[in-house]
């Protein structure tokens, strides 16, 4: 493979991510050159095999096949590390990043560290190839730790040897997540980090205690999959991220896989825009989403122009009710099929079910017909799409800082009635010596305040 590759193209995607360029950027014309030579092979140091100890700062390095941290060991990634992995998407030729141990990615506000391809892959035809297999913990991962990161173009088709297939999360040939972790015992942290441009699922949780905060998602799943979905096992608090053109959801938890602890997430303050119309499979797709025994309490989320509003399934394979609150949604919809799904009607919330009549929809949720209650965001105008528009997927465009983009305005009806009345299910989180503090909830409705 030869590469146009440029380090002063990366540099710049680290400081839009970080500073203020709310575009979007549209790069369909760039074609890959493929003529077998290895022009990085004597300027970045090549990684494969077992790796460990700590990478960076401000270093780039190619990863040429699958590297392993091994059980007991931690690799930590310093500000400004960049990792291009050299996948091309195909079997054999799309390495992960397997971790048995621990991963700490230390990046910062203005050196972040990024996990993705070489330029000239950076494209909007690419959006859902799958380029390389991801980020996939083994049930013996103790830690990973996400600041200042952005991942992007991963869900190459899983391989045989892949622990992920082994464990039997998905079979061989089906599209492997951008991270993955599976231990009840470990930590997760994604802070200030971004995820974009996936085949499938961004995030697969099958147990860790979680922290997911002011972090941004972007186009995770082509027909189907979720930002973050999360099983038994998985405790935790979800706030202030931003979500926008998921296939399907943007937090979805579920107490499946038979693991302990029970699934319990706290979804608050995020924000989710253009979301669950690309899921194939009918009655699917929204924002958010409790299923098949999983708890938590979801409030003062922003929901505009995507497919459902808070889903909890119906009876067979509902959430734990008993131990679920929810209010405070903020929803906005500018075509009759977003409004209807406010309240979806294969979901519970006011659908008068037997033994569930009790379930109504909150006087507390904000929701109105066609158009009304516009978000008033600082950089994005809704209603630029219909849902025919998203299902054939014209909207795919490169899209950075969601977080500049999603700012309300000083007039909009989303600064006020949030629920500020709970707390967060664990006060701060302790992982290799750091300490990340567990943002409380807001009075507005959202992951942002006024500009």
């Amino acid at each position: 493979m030869k590469f146009y590759y440029s380090l002063p193209f990366l540099f710049a995607l680290f400081f839009a991510f970080a500073a203020c360029d709310n575009s979007f950027i549209d790069d369909d014309d760039i074609d890959i050159i493929d003529d077998g030579e290895d022009d990085n092979e004597s300027v970045l140091e090549r990684l494969s095999g077992d790796v460990s100890g700590t990478l960076g700062p401000n270093e780039t390095y190619l990863v040429t096949a699958d590297i392993f941290i091994p059980e007991g060991e931690s690799l930590t990634l310093l500000e400004g590390t960049t990792l291009i992995i050299d996948g091309s998407g195909r079997p054999g030729r799309s390495p992960e990043i397997n971790v048995s141990g621990s991963l700490y990615c230390y990046g910062t506000e203005t050196a972040p560290i990024y996990i993705g391809v070489e330029e000239e892959k950076r494209t909007v035809d690419n959006m859902f190839r799958g380029l390389w297999g991801g980020i996939v913990g083994t049930d013996k991962a103790q830690d990973m730790v996400f600041e200042y990161t952005t991942i992007e173009f991963t869900g190459a088709p899983a391989e045989g040897g892949s622990s992920i297939v082994a464990e039997g999360e998905i079979d061989e040939g089906e599209p492997r997540y951008a991270v993955y972790m599976v231990n009840p015992e470990g930590n997760f942290i994604m802070w200030h980090s971004r995820i974009a441009y996936t085949k499938d699922d961004a995030i697969r949780l099958n147990g860790a205690k979680t922290l997911i905060a002011y972090s941004e998602f972007a186009f995770n799943g082509e027909t189907g999959g979720e930002s973050v979905n999360t099983k038994s096992g998985v405790v935790g608090d979800f706030c202030y991220n931003i979500f926008y053109g998921i296939a399907t959801n943007g937090l979805k938890a579920a107490n499946s896989k038979g693991r302990q602890p029970q699934c319990n997430n706290n979804y608050y303050n995020n924000t989710i825009v253009n979301s669950g119309w690309r899921r194939s499979q009918a009655g699917r797709g929204g924002s958010l989403n409790y299923e098949n025994g999983a708890r938590g309490e979801s409030f003062n989320n922003l929901v505009a122009d995507s497919r459902y509003g808070l889903r909890l399934f119906p009876p067979d394979d509902e959430p734990d009710m008993a131990n679920m609150r929810w209010g405070n949604h903020f929803y906005f919809g500018s075509h009759e099929e977003m409004v209807e799904g406010f309240h979806p009607i294969n979901g519970i919330i006011g659908m008068n079910i037997p033994g569930y009549e009790n379930i109504t929809i909150p006087d507390t949720d904000i929701y109105g017909d066609v158009g009304e209650n516009d978000p008033l965001f600082v950089g994005y105008t809704v209603g630029n799409y219909t849902p025919s528009n998203f299902r054939a997927l014209e909207d795919l465009k490169f899209v950075n800082n969601l977080f500049d983009m999603f700012k309300l305005q000083p007039n909009s009806p989303a600064l006020e009635g949030g629920n500020t009345e709970f707390s967060p299910i664990f006060s701060e989180y302790v992982v290799n010596g750091k300490t990340y503090v567990t943002p409380l909830p807001s009075s507005f409705i959202g992951a942002l305040g006024a500009d």
